[in-house]
């Protein structure tokens, strides 16, 4: 029997991309059903072959929305300065009562939305709300995405300070900064970058003889930082020092490599984002609290957004339906 599946290319996605605030409301409403037991999202599979070198596959089903996923991506290293992509992802999206595969996607902007996202809605926890300067550690296509959604939720946010290993990527960065009414400028050094900001962002790639060169003693106090680049860029020893540590599914963490003895396995972090969503854990208590999101990147989230791409490029007509 013939079946028809809808391809999104990547120019598809990028049509039917949501807006930074509807990205985050949706993957904070799946993390909330995450922890009631209506969506389901095992820890990732990793093939690691090298440092920064491997293959994952991430899989989540959401009961209420009535599909599934499954995301296969490689992760490669990426010399400082060079024009490759560094991840590569695709989705196929299936329906959840009959499992028919309704369509396959291009998962890299997908991505890099569902990440910004998860940051905004830990943001939304933990982040002092009156937040203006954004510290940035890594100038890529994740950067550019975090400052959409950080505006969108932290509103008071004013400036960026940015720094990167590439002098050309940092100044298109500020100079993108620069176009969304906001201030910016690049940094001489990553210390400067942090110690006056309310919000940090770390989005630094792996590449080969990494070692992390930031210090948690950096982060001022009331400070919430994302660390996207799943902590490597920090020094591991200090980080249980700071007073909030948050990731986005306590499993995950603790089945993948430890940062420390003491950050990753279970116990070891303070909340996750199904813990935020449900207020399990009430987030910032306290303005001069110093508070980290460390992620690996859950299934559950990349559904959420791959679900709403769906819904809008059937609505409107976008993709292209193949037969199989």
């Amino acid at each position: 029997m013939t079946q028809t599946i809808l391809h999104l290319s990547a120019a598809d996605i990028e049509a039917c991309a949501p807006q930074a605030d509807e990205a985050r409301m949706e993957i904070g409403e799946a993390f909330h059903s995450f922890k009631n037991g209506y969506a389901k999202s095992p820890p990732k599979q990793t093939i690691a072959l090298e440092p920064g070198h491997s293959f994952q596959c991430l899989i989540a089903a959401w009961k209420e929305k009535g599909m599934s996923s499954v995301k296969w991506l490689g992760v490669v290293p990426v010399l400082a300065g060079s024009k490759n992509i560094g991840i590569n992802a695709s989705i196929i999206l299936s329906d959840y009562s009959t499992g028919y595969p309704l369509a396959v996607m291009d998962g890299n902007l997908i991505t890099a939305i569902r990440t910004a996202a998860m940051s905004a809605f830990a943001a939304q926890k933990l982040a002092r709300k009156e937040a203006r300067q954004v510290g940035i550690i890594g100038c890529g296509l994740q950067a550019r995405h975090h400052i959409n959604a950080l505006k969108a939720v932290l509103p008071s946010i004013k400036n960026v300070v940015a720094f990167s290993r590439s002098p050309v990527s940092t100044a298109a960065f500020v100079e993108y900064v620069r176009h969304q009414d906001l201030e910016a400028r690049a940094a001489v050094n990553p210390y400067e970058a942090i110690i006056q900001s309310d919000v940090i962002i770390t989005t630094v790639p792996m590449s080969p003889g990494f070692a992390p060169f930031l210090d948690p003693a950096w982060i001022p106090h009331g400070a919430f930082v994302s660390a996207v680049d799943i902590g490597r860029s920090w020094l591991p020893q200090h980080l249980r020092g700071l007073d909030i540590l948050a990731t986005d599914d306590h499993q995950q963490q603790a089945d993948s490599p430890p940062l420390a003895p003491d950050v990753g396995p279970l116990g070891t972090f303070d909340a996750d984002l199904a813990d935020l969503a449900t207020s399990t854990h009430p987030g910032r208590t306290h303005d001069s609290q110093r508070a980290m999101f460390i992620f690996r990147g859950l299934g559950l989230a990349d559904l959420a957004v791959a679900g709403l791409v769906y819904k809008k490029a059937i609505s409107h007509n976008v993709g292209t339906f193949l037969n199989v």
